[in-house]
């Protein structure tokens, strides 16, 4: 092997680290990158469902506004008692149409 040949071969496997190095760095930021991503979409969704919440018990919204926030509500897989309150405003509307 001649000097130049070596220099190359080391030049070579410097650049492989650099670049494998790099690439795990950018793994390592797509990974955090997600984790805020899923902390944020599950932040949004407890603040979605905790709007819809408040909206339904409020009693100084409008009814149709309550009713519709309980829909959305119950899409989103809440329950407890803010649905079973949901149910009774859904008793009280039927009762009245009769």
């Amino acid at each position: 092997m001649t000097p130049e040949t070596i220099i190359l071969c080391g030049s070579v496997v410097a650049a492989l680290v650099t670049i494998i190095t790099a690439c795990f760095k950018v793994i390592k930021l797509v990974i955090k990158i997600n984790k805020w991503v899923d902390t944020e979409e599950r932040h949004t969704k407890e603040n979605y469902l905790d709007i819809k919440r408040l909206i339904i018990t409020s009693p100084y919204m409008p009814l149709h506004e309550r009713l519709s926030a309980g829909e959305a509500y119950i899409k989103e897989d809440g329950n407890g008692e803010v649905k079973k309150l949901y149910n009774e405003l859904l008793k009280s509307v039927e009762i009245k149409e009769e």
